[in-house]
């Protein structure tokens, strides 16, 4: 019996062909149907937008102030002494010439009564030598007489004797000095008046001095004696007293400003001055220029100013650091954007303005400066139009954007204001086309 044969063998070559080809097909299909799908069109970036407008925009400048007193007292005394009283407590507003402190006055009382004991003398002395003098006077007239007598008869033919002659002309003699000295005597018991005169005053000032009053009103500082301390005249200070109303405020501007500070202050006399303190609520403080310093630092550039202020609330302190505003100018119907807007690449400051279709264009603009976190612009935009004020990093010169109003990631810029013109913050974007100048 014949083995059988494999079935294999019985198949034609055109026969395995088809069926390489056949087992081809099913394994290849598989993974054309696994294919990747095309990635869908990127959605157009989201942004925030803002309308320029027009608005009378006040032209300022601005810098770090600090706030000093009109005038400023330390109290010392004039006399050494020991205190005896102190009428006056720490920071308690003083009025001008109010009782602050007491010295201990009986030394100063004695020696006023030894000079007033002094003067009465010198008194009684005037009144001495008054009366010598007098005496003198009324001795020179008898001697006088008695001499022009003796001189008419004369010594001749034995008439008058020569002794009794001489006689008379020596108490002339005498009495006429005896006057002249008596005048002298008077002078200077007069002198010696006006001198215990100078004395008793000069006692009656040191008394006055034992109690010493406020110079001015203001506000005391700390104490810096007590009842029993020794003080010493012309070196022991006592208090500080500082004016509060009126005060100034002192502060630098770059002397690029000068010029337009000096002109603004020829059209008004009273330039208006804002100050605000450092953590303080409420608005602005009004003041006005008050000064404008005779010369340029020439080690930093600056010019001094002085504000003065009313002050009649006491909100500014002397000693602490305000925001000095300078206003010279109202700028009318000045065009106006967020300063977010504004953006700084390699060709300068531009801003993004939408048009029809959501497109985003970029304008080159040019920023005068800002006020209140609005950007006054001069040059490329104008009134009316819609500009992008956030998320500028994902747009593209050209292409279309959309606008939202919620759920915009990353902050507004903060911007500082110092001078006229603001410094614009870093940029990590780049404009990806050059700017469209606008005329």
């Amino acid at each position: 019996m014949k083995a059988l044969r494999n079935p294999i063998c019985f198949l034609t070559r055109a026969q395995v062909l088809w069926a390489a080809v056949l087992l081809l097909a099913i394994l290849v299909l598989p993974a054309c149907a696994k294919k990747t799908a095309a990635p869908p069109a990127a959605l157009p970036p989201p942004v925030k937008v803002a309308v320029a407008r027009l608005e009378n925009v006040p032209v300022q400048f601005t810098n770090i102030g600090v706030v000093q007193p009109v005038s400023s007292v330390t109290l010392q005394t004039q006399v050494d002494g020991i205190i005896s009283a102190v009428r006056i407590h720490p920071g308690e507003d003083v009025r001008k010439g109010q009782v602050l402190f007491t010295l201990d006055p009986r030394p100063f009382v004695a020696v006023l009564l030894q000079a007033q004991a002094a003067l009465a003398q010198a008194r009684a002395n005037v009144v001495v030598a008054q009366a010598k003098l007098d005496g003198y006077q009324a001795a020179y007239v008898d001697a006088m007489a008695d001499w022009q007598r003796a001189q008419k008869i004369g010594t001749a033919n034995g008439a008058l004797a020569v002794t009794q002659y001489d006689a008379y002309k020596s108490t002339y003699d005498q009495a006429k000095a005896n006057v002249a000295n008596g005048k002298a005597s008077l002078v200077a018991a007069m002198r010696a008046v006006d001198s215990a005169q100078a004395g008793v005053t000069a006692a009656q000032i040191n008394v006055g001095y034992c109690t010493i009053c406020a110079p001015l009103a203001g506000k005391a500082g700390n104490l810096q004696a007590y009842v029993g301390t020794n003080v010493k005249a012309t070196t022991t200070n006592l208090v500080v007293i500082n004016q509060m109303q009126p005060i100034y405020v002192s502060f630098s501007l770059p002397q690029a400003d000068l010029y337009s500070i000096l002109a603004a202050q020829r059209a008004d006399p009273r330039l208006m001055v804002l100050a605000h303190a450092h953590g303080a609520p409420g608005p602005q403080l009004q003041g006005f220029l008050s000064f404008i310093d005779n010369a340029v630092n020439d080690s930093t550039g600056s010019i001094q100013l002085m504000g003065t202020f009313a002050n009649t609330g006491e909100k500014l302190w002397p000693g602490e650091f305000v925001d000095a505003t300078l206003q010279v100018a109202v700028k009318k119907n000045a065009v106006v954007v967020p300063v977010q807007a504004v953006q700084t690449g390699q060709n300068g400051e531009y801003v993004f303005v939408l048009k029809p279709g959501n497109i985003a264009q970029m304008h080159a603009v040019k920023e005068a400066f800002s006020y209140n976190d609005m950007a006054v612009i001069t040059r490329g935009v104008a009134a009316g139009e819609t500009i992008i004020t956030d998320g500028q990093l994902n747009v593209v010169d050209g292409q279309a954007v959309e606008v939202v109003k919620h759920g915009l990631a990353g902050p507004a810029r903060s911007v500082s204001t110092t001078g006229k013109s603001r410094t614009p913050a870093p940029r990590t974007t780049q404009p990806s086309a050059a700017p469209k100048d606008r005329p």
